[in-house]
């Protein structure tokens, strides 16, 4: 009998895939799923056909795995913030370890590729210096303050509970839900662009203690905003030292004109600041502080991006007579560690904000051998004069274009290390290095997001015969 939309069966799940989908077979037929853990067996509702797969949706877990374990939050499976932790956390770590390898041979068509075990998290939740928490509606239209619904692009679910940042800013994020309801102010509808609420990002440093909390909205301000917004100052303010800075961002938007971030310090200091130790091969500690604004770009885990660095660190080899560029450098961080041990870097970052923030951060620390350059990666880096020895790259999702690889090559670095949160277009872009003669020592997994199938990656790329 050939199957149809809304047809049923009962499948078992074989495989996790990076990106979240989970493998299943309908007789010798790949069925993609939405959700389920290896061995669970599911009744599923299929939903598309494709020539060389199908999709389904599961509608219930028949017959649990062993190897499930009970999630922590009550919100997991209806909330898109977590999606592993139904898994313990060595089976997460086999996960993505294997997500890498996979990406590798599959993607990048390596063959015994030297990829090293993953690095730990230290901490399986509260780990996330900073979230991200929208305003919305659920469906029945009900006012809600949290995260989105998976496959849900508008649903918003009120969260009461989270694992990823800390509780303190739990009780910042209900104590907003509260007054923001009590208020009467309506969340901004992306469908018709009317409203007033769009998020609440909560910093948090975790080796300084401060946050910063930033209220975005839009600019159709309610009737009762200025008495509304002084009644929110002072229950923010309530939380004493747990807040140290407060800001209001209204995001101006019209219909043909550059959309434009203004940004109300409300009280407390204009950044946050937060300081990181990196360790070196030696086995020596080097603290630099970092003063962050509310939109620069700062990585979400303190303690595992200090791993992070010292293992780019690590994999870069350089010397003190050595010059570093270091693309899609953010706030710099990278490149600041980095500036200790050679004679010269050059930091290259699209948003101006970040580059502010980087400035800033080598004038705080006392770093003189850096510069920033605000840009596109391509454009900037082709103009860059001088010979780097080592190249530093660590780009979005996207991953590097072809024409950026060929300007990188144009330098002839003895080696690029690659950050990269993607190992789709990690294994890709290193494909592309090997048409100009260079291989890939090895790679060094980091995780970075436990409970999420997220991880991190710092690949070191060597010119042949260097």
């Amino acid at each position: 009998m050939q199957l149809k939309k809304g047809d049923q069966a009962e499948l078992t799940v074989e495989k996790i895939i990076f990106g979240g989908k989970r493998m299943a077979k309908y007789g010798d037929v790949v069925v993609f799923l939405d959700e389920g853990m290896v061995g669970d067996v599911v009744l599923v509702e299929f939903s598309g056909f494709k020539k060389k797969f199908y999709e389904a949706r599961v509608v219930e877990v028949v017959r649990p795995s062993e190897k499930r374990v009970e999630p922590a939050c009550k919100h997991f499976e209806k909330c898109g913030g977590c999606q592993l932790q139904y898994m313990s956390y060595d089976d997460q770590l086999k996960l993505k370890e294997g997500f890498v390898r996979d990406c590798f041979e599959r993607i990048g068509g390596f063959e015994g590729t030297n990829i090293l075990p993953i690095i730990a998290n230290e901490k399986e939740y509260y780990y996330r210096n900073k979230m991200e928490f929208s305003f919305g509606y659920d469906e029945a239209m009900n006012f809600t303050l949290g995260l989105h619904v998976p496959g849900r692009r508008f649903d918003i679910l009120d969260v009461e509970e989270c694992f990823l940042e800390s509780e303190v800013a739990v009780d910042i994020l209900r104590a907003t839900r509260e007054v923001m309801k009590k208020l009467g102010w309506e969340p901004f509808k992306y469908s018709d662009g009317t409203g007033f609420l769009k998020a609440l990002y909560i910093r948090e440093g975790e080796r300084t203690g401060e946050r910063l909390v930033n209220l975005v909205t839009s600019q159709f301000l309610p009737e009762n905003f200025d008495e509304g917004l002084e009644e929110f100052i002072e229950i923010m303010k309530g939380f004493g030292g747990d807040i140290t800075s407060l800001y209001w961002t209204e995001v101006i938007s019209k219909r043909g004109e550059r959309k434009r971030r203004i940004e109300n310090l409300l009280f407390g200091k204009p950044f946050l600041t937060e300081n990181m130790v990196v360790t070196d091969e030696s086995g020596e500690a080097h603290k630099l502080s970092f003063d962050i604004l509310p939109q620069a770009f700062f990585q979400v885990n303190t303690m595992q991006a200090e791993v992070l660095y010292g293992e780019t660190l690590k994999a870069a080899r350089v010397k003190k007579s050595d010059f570093v560029m270091d693309l899609f450098c953010g706030t710099g961080t990278i490149g600041l560690f980095m500036a200790k041990f050679v004679d010269k870097v050059v930091g290259v970052e699209l948003n101006e904000e970040s580059v502010k923030s980087a400035r800033e951060n080598a004038l705080k620390n006392g770093i003189e051998n850096i510069e920033f350059v605000v840009g596109d990666a391509k454009r900037v880096a082709a103009e860059v004069s001088g010979h780097p020895e080592v190249i530093i790259v660590d780009p979005p999702r996207a991953g590097l274009a072809p024409e950026l690889v060929e300007i990188i090559n144009d330098f002839s670095p003895a080696r690029v290390v690659y950050v990269s949160c993607n190992p789709a277009t990690l294994a890709r872009d290193c494909r592309e290095f090997l048409k100009y003669g260079y291989k890939v020592n090895y790679v060094q997994p980091v995780d970075m997001f436990p409970q999420t199938y997220h991880v991190e990656n710092v690949v070191l790329i060597e010119k042949v015969g260097a």
